[in-house]
């Protein structure tokens, strides 16, 4: 179970939201809470992993205001 990222409410709980996940031209994204579009991955299974560590991430507060996930591949 993911722990709550500071700032939000005592009784949120971390949801995998399979709505986050988008196709668009072929290619796969992923939408952020905080309103940004990450990607492309080349398929659903990559774009569901990458949603998962940027989740990790922000709720260890590693990512900073403006800063995506960016990995080499």
């Amino acid at each position: 179970m993911a722990s709550r990222r500071s700032g939000d409410p005592l009784d949120s709980r971390s949801r995998f939201r399979s709505e986050r996940i988008i196709k668009d031209g072929g290619e796969w994204h992923f939408l952020t809470r905080e309103g940004s579009v990450e990607g492309p991955f080349r398929s659903q299974e990559e774009a569901e992993r990458r949603l998962e560590m940027y989740i990790r991430m922000a709720t260890h507060n590693m990512l900073h205001e403006g800063e995506g996930l960016t990995l080499a591949d």
